[in-house]
């Protein structure tokens, strides 16, 4: 396999190295927030770019490539846990709906043993832990949460049909889910 065909799969594993940058700023603490931010939007960067590109170069799958989602999860998790760690969210209610959602997400895989329905769930609950970091830098660090909203307009405009076909998937596993097949 040429460089070309590893490229995409590099751009997917720098979001396990971004989301141990984000758990490194954790003794920074809540000043590194802005820091935290532009990690995050580095990171949903290069999820924008691998998939584009994979599909560009005719890309077939690797381990990597099977894994995205998870490595995407991990990301979160990673900021989620920054935000713990640094007392920018309260930790009991963070805590127990992480282990709500992670219960929730791992019952749905492991009755359903279809990673669609499992996907959607996930997606559905870790959705608020996408965009709670800049929420909270909305109120303490206004600048960062003004850039992550350019940065989400860009990235919609850029990429319409990338936001679409990830809707859509959430659409079609959040049926499945409900027909319980």
């Amino acid at each position: 396999m040429g460089l070309k065909a590893w490229i995409p799969d590099w751009l997917t594993a720098s979001r396990v190295v971004i989301a141990l940058a984000i758990l490194a700023l954790i003794p920074v603490g809540p000043q590194a927030l802005t820091a935290v931010l532009l990690l995050l939007l580095l990171g949903w960067t290069t999820d924008m770019a691998d998939g584009r590109l994979a599909r560009r170069w005719d890309k077939g799958p690797t381990w990597i490539g099977e894994h995205e989602f998870h490595i995407d999860m991990l990301m979160v998790l990673g900021s989620t846990i920054y935000l713990i760690g640094t007392g920018l969210v309260p930790a009991l209610p963070s805590l127990a709906y992480l282990a709500g959602a992670a219960a929730i997400s791992l019952a749905v895989r492991w009755r359903t043993q279809e990673f669609l329905k499992f996907k959607s769930v996930t997606m559905l609950l870790a959705f608020p832990w996408v965009f709670i970091p800049f929420a909270v830098a909305y109120m303490r660090e206004p600048v960062g949460a003004y850039i992550g909203a350019a940065w989400m307009v860009l990235a919609l405009v850029l990429d319409w049909r990338r936001f679409l076909g990830v809707v859509g998937d959430f659409l079609s596993g959040a049926r499945a889910f409900l027909r319980r097949s």
